[in-house]
């Protein structure tokens, strides 16, 4: 680990990781296959994690009460079979981005258009719902086939930052509206709400905690059952979205085709305006972030945090910050001294 000085604040630096499950052991394609140390071991670099082996440890079960199989929490992944890969999308981490390649990739024309892309009558995607609770528990323990299931992740104090500027200060009509009437409904202030919620530690304060399940700002962790978290095999990381997602992207092939995913689609036709239908742009997939998402928040985080947020972050996104499947960058912006000597 490496200790780098950057912008003002400290940043432990971790290898890009990769995670894999032994249960595709055998897939020709997979990310990073070279190194694969042995098949009973995770790439994770310098860390082990507990192996779900099917003589030591119970199966889990899909129930219409998981994560993963609810749709009313926004919590179920996306599926497409020709490429056979599940995809866990994770909102402020390219989620959007992530949406408009699977219709590209399903050949939808509406793409690179204006609408609600995010409506599944818009998106025509597929999601695990779409199948029986046998096959999609086959599907996750890969005991019918070979199927990449794959999430991105993030830092929470960049991410959770990323979740204010857009929807506090940025779209702060809608928030007013909408986000506070939600909390008023859950016992909070509205007036309160409407006054504040422009104040990154007010925001922080309630509208996490108190909207704790939205999903712009809920946890990682927390989108999927811890039970099948040991069945996530690729694990791609904001920092390095760009090379991840080339990773993952040319891990996976078409069964009609035979092409890799990048290759379709990937490596050409993308901009920083992911409404462009021009297929000749020769950009690749998420080598420019577009403006309309972006918010610079890494950038911004000694502008907004203070020790003692930094300290709240840390306590309200433990599980994400403490995930053993992660192993995200850790981000100190503030010197242990200096948090302490706040009050």
């Amino acid at each position: 680990i490496v200790l780098t000085l950057f912008t003002g604040f400290w940043i432990f630096r971790s290898n890009k990781y990769l995670l894999r499950h032994n249960h595709i052991q055998n897939h020709s394609h997979t990310p990073h296959a070279s190194a694969v140390g042995g098949i009973d071991q995770y790439t994770h670099h310098q860390l082990q994690v507990p192996i779900s082996n099917s003589n030591s440890f119970e199966k889990p079960k899909i129930t219409a009460d998981d994560l993963i199989y609810n749709l009313s929490r926004n919590t179920v992944p996306i599926v497409n079979e020709e490429y056979k890969i599940i995809f866990f999308q994770v909102a402020k981490v390219a989620s959007s981005e992530w949406t408009r390649f699977f219709m590209r990739l399903s050949n939808n024309p509406d793409w690179c258009s204006n609408k609600r892309i995010h409506d599944r009558d818009v998106s025509g995607l597929k999601y695990l719902t779409d199948f029986s609770k046998t096959d999609a528990q086959e599907m996750m323990m890969n005991t019918n086939d070979e199927w990449t299931k794959a999430i991105f992740v993030r830092n929470p104090k960049p991410r959770i930052l990323s979740a204010f500027l857009d929807k506090s200060i940025k779209r702060k009509l809608r928030f007013r509206t909408v986000y506070c009437e939600h909390y008023s409904a859950k016992g909070g202030d509205l007036e309160d709400c409407k006054n504040n919620h422009k104040k990154f530690s007010w925001f922080l304060k309630n509208i996490t905690t108190t909207l704790g399940d939205n999903v712009h700002w809920r946890s990682i962790s927390s989108r999927i059952d811890e039970k099948w978290w040991p069945y996530i095999n690729f694990v791609g990381n904001m920092d390095t979205i760009s090379d991840d997602a080339k990773v993952l992207l040319q891990s996976i092939h078409s069964s009609v085709t035979g092409k890799s995913a990048w290759d379709a689609i990937g490596q050409s036709g993308w901009s920083d305006n992911e409404r462009s239908c021009n297929s000749s742009i020769t950009g690749e997939f998420l080598a420019q972030r577009d403006l309309r998402h972006t918010t610079r928040a890494h950038d911004k985080m000694l502008k907004y945090y203070t020790p003692e947020l930094e300290k709240f972050v840390e306590r309200q996104y433990a599980d994400d910050l403490n995930n053993p499947y992660f192993q995200m960058d850790k981000i100190q912006l503030f010197r242990n001294q200096d948090r302490n000597q706040q009050k």
